[in-house]
This record gives C-alpha cells, sequence and structure tokens, in this order.
C-alpha cells in the first residue's frame, strides 16, 4: 500500500501499485493557531505521521494527523513540542528549543540599548545621492543586463563571489565593511596580531575554543504520543533532540551543554579570525526491553560522541547533498501531481470558521504596519566617523492599501525606490491561507529589501503604465 498525502489539503490516496483504492479525509482536525508553514512526514510500517507546524516570534504549535490504509485518520495535537523521532508506537516529541538556547556570550548589549534611545530628531543628516539620476543623464539597462541581473543560476552567483573576492582583495587590505539593511555600519574580523586582536596564539595555526563557560543545558521531557493520544513520559537529565527505538534498546542524542563558540581561519585571503559555533551532541543507548523507563540520567550511563554527517564538508559539499535530497524528494512527488483529482471528495478542504472582525483586523494591521514606514529615516554609525548620523529611506511616495475580504484579503504596498528609477513598484501580501488563518509575515520588509537589492524582481519590461508588480 502507498499514502500520498494532499500537499496543502487534509487529504490522502491510499494507492496499491497503480490501482486508487480509498480517500483518507481529516477535515476537523485542530490546526495551528497561525498558518501552516511547514509539513513533516514521518513514516512507521503501519503508517505515516503529517506533522503541521506553524511558528512566529511568540509562539509556536503543532498538530500531527496519523493515516493508515485499514484505519481512520486520528489527530492529535503537539502544543510547542518539536518532533524527534517515531517508533512503532507512536511519535516523539521533545523540547521546542534546540541547544543554540543555551549558547555562551549571545544577546544584546548595552551599546544596543544606548542606541535604541536615540531620538532621530536630534540628528543631523548623512549626505547622500539624489534620490533618482537625472532623467537625461540615466541609461536604460538592457534586456540582458537585466536577465543577468535577477538570474538564480548558481553558476552566476559563484562568478559575482568571485569578482567580489577579487575586488575586496584591492580595497579592503585592513578591514572589512558592510551596511546592513537596516544601515548600521558594522566591521567583522581583525587581522591577528592587530590593535584588535585578543587571541595570545599570535601564529593562528589552528582554532582556539572561546574561554567563555559553555552553561549545561536543563532537565527535559520527552513524550511518545500514540495516534489515540496516550503519552508515555520521560524525564531526561539534558536537552534531548533525537530519539529511537530498535530491538529493545532506545538510543537518544542529547547535548550535555550548549554549543561552543571556536575561533577559526577567516576564509582564505590573510591571517583573519571568524567565530564558529560546535555543538558537542552525544548518544547514549538504554535498554527499553521490558519498558520505557520514566527518568533517564545520562551520567549513569556509558555515552559517546553523535557522528556528524557534515563535520568536515564545505558549504558546497553541503549544498549538493541538499540539492540532490531536494531532487529525490520531487522525483517521487512527480508522478503523483496533477494524477488524483479531488472534485467532489467530501472533506478535501478544511473546515475552517470565519474569525471575527476584531480579529481579522489584528491580521491585516500586523503586515499594514510594517509597510507603511517603509519610507521613514533611519539611523545610521560610521566606524569612520564614529558619529551616528540620520538617513533617507531607500523608499518614498509609499501608500499601503487592503483589498479583497477574508479569507482572500491582500495588503498591497506601492512605492518608488532608489534602485529601480523611474519606475513604481508594488508588492501584494496575501494575509490569511487558504484554510483562512493568519499567515506569519513578520518579515515582510525584509524579504521585500532584498529582493531588490539582489536584483531578483520582475523585469522593467513587465511594468503596466508605469508600475512594476514585483
Amino acid at each position: 500500500m502507498t499514502i500520498v498525502p494532499d500537499t496543502n489539503r487534509p487529504v490522502a490516496a491510499v494507492v496499491r501499485g497503480d490501482e486508487f483504492r480509498r480517500w483518507l479525509t481529516w477535515p476537523t482536525a485542530p490546526l495551528p493557531v497561525v498558518a501552516v508553514e511547514r509539513t513533516d512526514i514521518w513514516a512507521i510500517p503501519s503508517g505515516v505521521w503529517v506533522v503541521y507546524e506553524a511558528e512566529n516570534l511568540e509562539q509556536s504549535s503543532r498538530t500531527a494527523v496519523f493515516l493508515s490504509p485499514e484505519q481512520l485518520p486520528r489527530s492529535v495535537e503537539l502544543g510547542d513540542r518539536r518532533p524527534i523521532g517515531v517508533d512503532a508506537e507512536g511519535l516523539w516529541v521533545g523540547d521546542p528549543r534546540d541547544a543554540s538556547s543555551w549558547t555562551s556570550g549571545t544577546g544584546g548589549t548595552d551599546e544596543d540599548d544606548d542606541m535604541s534611545r536615540i531620538d532621530p530628531e536630534t540628528l543631523e543628516w548623512a549626505e547622500v545621492a539624489p534620490f533618482w539620476p537625472e532623467r537625461d543623464a540615466w541609461t536604460e539597462p538592457d534586456d540582458e543586463d537585466e536577465d543577468r541581473a535577477g538570474t538564480d543560476d548558481s553558476d552566476s552567483d559563484s562568478d559575482s563571489d568571485s569578482d567580489s573576492d577579487s575586488d575586496s582583495d584591492d580595497d579592503d587590505d585592513d578591514q572589512t565593511m558592510v551596511g546592513t539593511a537596516s544601515q548600521w555600519t558594522v566591521r567583522f574580523g581583525h587581522p591577528l596580531g592587530g590593535d584588535d586582536d585578543q587571541d595570545d596564539d599570535a601564529d593562528g595555526d589552528g582554532p582556539v575554543s572561546t574561554p567563555l563557560p559553555t552553561p549545561p543545558t536543563p532537565p527535559t521531557e520527552i513524550v511518545r504520543v500514540t495516534p489515540a493520544d496516550e503519552r508515555t513520559t520521560v524525564q531526561v537529565d539534558h536537552l534531548v533532540d533525537a530519539v529511537s527505538i530498535e530491538d529493545g534498546r532506545m538510543t537518544l542524542r542529547f547535548h550535555p551543554a550548549g554549543p561552543r563558540q571556536v575561533e577559526v581561519p577567516f576564509g582564505e585571503r590573510g591571517p583573519w579570525r571568524s567565530w564558529d559555533t560546535v555543538y558537542d551532541a552525544r548518544e547514549v543507548v538504554i535498554d527499553v526491553a521490558a519498558g520505557i523507563p520514566s527518568v533517564v540520567v545520562t551520567e549513569d550511563h556509558a555515552s559517546e560522541p553523535a557522528a556528524d554527517e557534515d563535520a568536515g564538508a564545505d558549504l558546497e559539499e553541503l549544498e549538493a547533498v541538499w540539492s540532490a535530497e531536494d531532487a529525490a524528494l520531487q522525483a517521487r512527488r512527480a508522478p503523483w501531481i496533477g494524477r488524483l483529482d479531488l472534485t467532489g471528495v467530501s472533506g478535501a478542504s478544511w473546515q475552517t470558521p470565519e474569525p471575527d472582525p476584531e480579529t481579522v483586523e489584528r491580521s491585516v494591521a500586523a503586515v499594514r504596519e510594517q509597510l507603511a514606514g517603509l519610507s521613514e529615516p533611519s539611523i545610521m554609525w560610521s566606524a569612520d566617523t564614529d558619529t551616528v548620523t540620520r538617513v533617507r529611506s531607500d523608499y518614498r511616495s509609499v501608500q499601503v492599501d487592503v483589498e479583497r475580504s477574508w479569507p482572500d484579503t491582500e495588503v498591497v504596498v506601492s512605492f518608488e525606490h532608489t534602485a529601480v528609477p523611474f519606475l513604481r513598484l508594488r508588492r501584494r501580501h496575501r494575509v490569511f491561507d487558504e484554510a483562512g488563518y493568519p499567515i506569519d509575515r513578520q518579515y515582510v520588509t525584509v524579504h521585500l529589501e532584498e529582493d531588490i537589492a539582489t536584483g531578483h524582481i520582475a523585469s522593467r519590461r513587465a511594468a503596466v503604465d508605469g508600475v512594476l508588480d514585483i
């Protein structure tokens, strides 16, 4: 038997070979409180768990649905618990945090707090170029230039990186400077032996661990949830992020402490250092032939370092592995895309009640308020002058409108931007998903700035009456 879940709807097909057998639907399963961001599949011999996940800055929530060819679907609410394994009896969930929550030496600084208290109205304006060039002196980019700028081809990215490195070698002999999207200017990396180098190891031959202590992870609970929502809880003395059970032996991957920050050589252009983060996960095996224990103290058992499949691999190797995994997934999906007709299938859509007007307005305002301030000036500190100035926005003439009604509501923003002369840009943001739940849009301005800065927007040729939808 093969179970084929739909990507966006609460329906799956049960297929034997090429023969369709039956539909499975779960339209009343309780979804997370906001729009689902991702759906994971955890397979076992008797069926599959479909886990719906939604997350924002305030909270995360998950719902799991168990599908079996011979039974009706069953759903369980997981709250903020994170799936960490599966066995024949159920789905294992654990702490929603990962080990990075116990990293030493991270977080805000007093300087950050001081900057947040600055009143922009008291600052001088930074010198800037005209918002758009003179019309007579400006040359519109031809089609070839635009296509090259907006490509996603990895070879082009590689060429661009190479050119950037070459320019940096010529211009930045001492320090590398980066202007961030929020108009801060920051310095990263420093030459060994320089005034900023605090490392006693002047030769720079190998990585040096940070002297900061690494805090231990606290005791946490792991829980096995069955399709009938029966729960088995195990108290463990440290954070667990993976569970597996086989032949009466339970393997726990745990983190005795948070990750270490390690200094490593920065690039290949000279005596530079950068920070890397190293996770020291370990594995312990527990005999569960007589039953699952209610408490596990990892320090009472022999453990060994958990294998890190990515250790020693460079970014290109990792990207190749990720690409291969994605290609394999798409190959498994391809035979089923467009093959199963859901027309008239009862229960093939989520049954979502319409929210009250106040809830709809709050969701709309969460998107609209981010975009309304695009034309506001920002603050910039420069290491060269050690002064803070007010900087003109790259946006002007910003207009934000709301169109259509729930669940098809859209927030539409249009504006002019320094990077795209003599055109008005427009982008639409859907507020709710197909099931009527609010979509997490907390980074709409970041994504917008990235797309414009990298040229990943529509061609100027697509503009209609001076407006380009991006």
